[in-house]
């Protein structure tokens, strides 16, 4: 690895030179799709983590979701965006949200780091809360980021502790993603000792 991906000053860099290269520059159609085909089946508190510039923390705000995203690059947003290392967000944030949507941070994390990011998650999510992931690129490649996503490890460790609803692969991906995203929905149980 030629770069910290576990510095934010990385991730700062990338949009000050405009190098976000997974920025769609609105937002991502999968979402736009999904809460369209099923009728917005999530409600309450919504979390973006490693949000980027926000577009679809911007979209879920305009549908009128209770939205706030988390990153640790610096930059200018008129968002709900708290800077914060995604790997404390089960502690400063325990229980907290009703759906968290993870969309390019997994890709982007330091894969030997996935599972600590999974826990974080999980510990973020309220019970009977929604994980809803679109994975990128799930394929097997050299460095990153974007980091490939082994397609068993979709399960095996995101959804650690966690009941699967659903894995997909999205027929609305953008065309360069297209067949090399997967949408991923798990849910905390209820009940606290599963």
């Amino acid at each position: 690895m030629d770069h910290d991906v576990s510095d934010a000053r990385y991730w700062t860099d990338r949009y000050r030179e405009g190098t976000a290269g997974w920025d769609l520059g609105g937002p991502c159609p999968v979402f736009v799709d999904w809460l369209d085909r099923a009728g917005s089946p999530v409600s309450g508190r919504v979390a973006f983590p490693g949000c980027g510039h926000g577009h679809d923390l911007r979209f879920w705000l305009a549908r009128g979701f209770d939205a706030v995203g988390f990153d640790f690059a610096r930059f200018e947003t008129d968002l709900p965006v708290e800077r914060l290392d995604v790997f404390d967000l089960g502690r400063a944030y325990p229980a907290a949200f009703d759906v968290i949507v993870e969309y390019t941070c997994y890709c982007a994390i330091d894969p030997a780091r996935r599972t600590e990011y999974a826990l974080a998650l999980r510990s973020a999510l309220k019970p009977g809360g929604l994980l809803v992931a679109l994975l990128f690129p799930v394929e097997e490649r050299e460095g990153g980021p974007p980091y490939g996503v082994d397609e068993s490890e979709i399960g095996r460790v995101l959804g650690v502790g966690l009941t699967t609803v659903s894995i997909e692969t999205p027929a609305s991906s953008v065309e360069p993603r297209r067949d090399r995203e997967r949408l991923a929905v798990f849910r905390k149980p209820d009940d606290p000792r599963r």
